[in-house]
Parts: structure tokens; C-alpha cells; sequence
């Protein structure tokens, strides 16, 4: 008993011995670690978004997605936004057309033959060749098909909001808590 007693005395002691630097010192560093693992070029980021085009404010997109920043794999004004930001954080803005998935281009309408189109295609469908290039089928006539290759956002202004849920740097990563 008089072990024990001894034992929690003398750590009490010492820590009081070590004053209050010793609890300070690594909230002091946190915020260094934290800004370490902000989101920069080159690190992969995972994030919660949904996306409201604005001529449409009741339907929305959401989903979960990860890019490498500064690959551009995302619109350039998501990278732009979510520049700096740390795991946990959420934004909201909005995106001109530009910014977003780009102004809607006439030259990406394209005809096919009808039997290059899956056998169940309907108008209104999205298919998608062998590299991953989408495309909405536009309407289907017994000699040709009309295929949208514009992304299904493009000329809209839009309205994102967005979670960081993890950064991964090179060595290192961060995760939402």
C-alpha cells in the first residue's frame, strides 16, 4: 500500500516539477502539424461533395471522390476551392460555367450507326466506351444515333458544397476525426 501511495505521489510531483510547458508544448505544435496536412499539389484528396446545377436548384449530385491535386482530374475551380483546406473542413460556392465543367460544346454531338449502340440503348442513356469516355444518347433513328459527349453539367452554373474527408501527402496522411 505504502508502494502505490509513494509511486502516484512522485509522478504527481514530477509532472508538477515540469510545470506547464510540458502540456503546452505539443498544443503549440499541433497547429504546424495541422497545416502540414493541408491540401496542396500533389497530395490525393478524398471529399464529400453535392453539387446543385443552378438552373435546376432540386436536383443534386453527391457522391464521394478522390483526385491527386494539381492534376486538373476535377474542374479547376473545385482545385482552386479546396486549396489549403484540412480534413474535417466544408465549403460552399458557387461555380460558373467556366469554372465548373465548361461551356457546352456543339462540336462534342456526334452520329453513329445504331449498332454500335448496346442492344438495350434507350434515348436518355448514358453508355461508355472500352477507355471510359461517356456519352448520353440524344436520340436514336433507324440510320443514325445522336450522342452527347458534353459532360451533363457543362454550360451550367453550378453550386458546390464540400467536405475534406482525407488528405494524403506524400509520406503522410490526414483523416477526418
Amino acid at each position: 500500500m505504502f508502494t502505490k501511495r509513494y509511486l502516484v505521489v512522485s509522478v504527481i510531483g514530477f509532472l508538477l516539477l515540469l510545470g506547464a510547458g510540458f502540456f503546452i508544448a505539443p498544443l503549440q505544435a499541433l497547429p504546424t502539424l495541422i497545416k502540414e496536412k493541408a491540401v496542396q499539389d500533389g497530395a490525393k484528396v478524398t471529399v464529400r461533395f453535392q453539387i446543385t446545377p443552378g438552373d435546376s436548384p432540386t436536383t443534386t449530385y453527391s457522391d464521394i471522390e478522390q483526385f491527386v491535386q494539381g492534376q486538373h482530374t476535377v474542374p479547376i475551380g473545385i482545385e482552386q476551392q479546396v486549396a489549403g483546406m484540412h480534413p474535417g473542413e466544408t465549403k460552399t460556392f458557387p461555380l460558373s460555367a467556366e469554372e465548373g465543367f465548361g461551356p457546352y460544346d456543339e462540336t462534342k454531338i456526334q452520329t453513329v450507326p445504331p449498332a454500335e449502340l448496346p442492344l438495350d440503348a434507350r434515348e436518355g442513356d448514358t453508355i461508355a466506351n472500352p477507355a471510359g469516355t461517356t456519352a448520353r444518347i440524344v436520340r436514336i433513328l433507324p440510320e443514325k444515333a445522336l450522342l452527347d459527349l458534353n459532360h451533363p453539367l457543362a454550360g451550367q452554373p453550378l453550386l458546390v458544397s464540400l467536405q475534406i474527408v482525407t488528405v494524403e501527402n506524400s509520406d503522410e496522411e490526414a483523416t477526418l476525426p
